[in-house]
């Protein structure tokens, strides 16, 4: 019996290049691509990606992976050509690839409820996600830190720890610490005689991060904050229909219902 199916040749998948907020930087200098990328998957920072099946889309009606944030997991093996382990890319290049993923699936319009600050009022407004900006990595420098005895070499933060560290942390400091430390990949700090060590320890790392006096620890919060804000540019020039008061909002992403058809 044959095995060919001649209703699936009309639904060969069509991929779509996309550029990579960390234009795959990172994972060059950590030796991490190829355990999360096969061969040739990912050139100069672009991968190919697809429209959701309907199969794909079916993921996220089971509340118990969306809930646990396995979805997006899932769905980006599914859709991105030669990707091995989604959970290892950075958060920024996540949200990216699944914006992609919802533009090609559904088109580029959503609408988005703000409330105005000043007088409380709920606006909705209809935002065309291809319009706003990218911010890209730029190059390996822009991710360290230097100080007169040691470099910190910081990454953006992790899909996996991501969410690792927000089921785990019932307080916001704890939380903010634990970012900071998932992010800083190693120190290297100067001895005695003016020789470099490097320490790559996350042990260490707490250890160092929780000690610092604080005038080197609000850099160190200041570099964790500019290397994190690469990826979709959320931010929105709004005005109020009911008092027209202006002002800016951030495009709020409910990943539980990410992939739900606009009206």
């Amino acid at each position: 019996m044959s095995t060919y199916n001649p209703l699936l040749q009309s639904q060969e998948p069509t991929y779509y290049d996309v550029t990579l907020p960390s234009k795959g930087i990172s994972y060059v200098e950590e030796g991490s691509i190829n355990d999360i990328f096969e061969p040739d998957a990912i050139i100069d920072g672009v991968v190919k990606i697809r429209a959701l099946t309907t199969k794909d889309e079916l993921i996220w009606t089971d509340q118990r992976l969306v809930e646990d944030l396995k979805a997006p997991i899932i769905i980006l093996k599914n859709t991105v050509l030669g990707l091995k382990k989604p959970e290892l890319l950075i958060r920024a290049d996540v949200e990216t690839l699944l914006l992609e993923a919802r533009v090609l699936t559904y088109g580029k319009m959503t609408k988005v409820s703000w409330t105005c600050s000043e007088c409380n009022n709920v606006n909705e407004i209809t935002v065309d996600y291809t319009q706003l900006p990218i911010k890209q990595l730029g190059d390996f420098e822009e991710l360290m830190l230097n100080f007169k005895n040691y470099k910190v070499y910081m990454t953006p933060i992790i899909f996996k720890e991501a969410v690792e560290i927000q089921k785990a942390n019932d307080n916001d400091v704890s939380e903010q610490l634990d970012k900071i430390v998932s992010c800083i990949q190693r120190v290297d700090v100067a001895d005695e005689d003016g020789a470099n060590q490097t320490v790559t320890d996350k042990r260490f790392i707490a250890q160092w991060v929780e000690q610092i006096n604080p005038k080197d620890f609000k850099f160190i919060i200041e570099h964790f904050t500019e290397v994190n804000k690469i990826g979709t540019v959320m931010d929105l020039d709004v005005k109020c229909q009911n008092c027209s008061y202006k002002e800016k909002t951030d495009v709020v992403v409910d990943i539980t219902n990410f992939f739900s058809e606009e009206d």
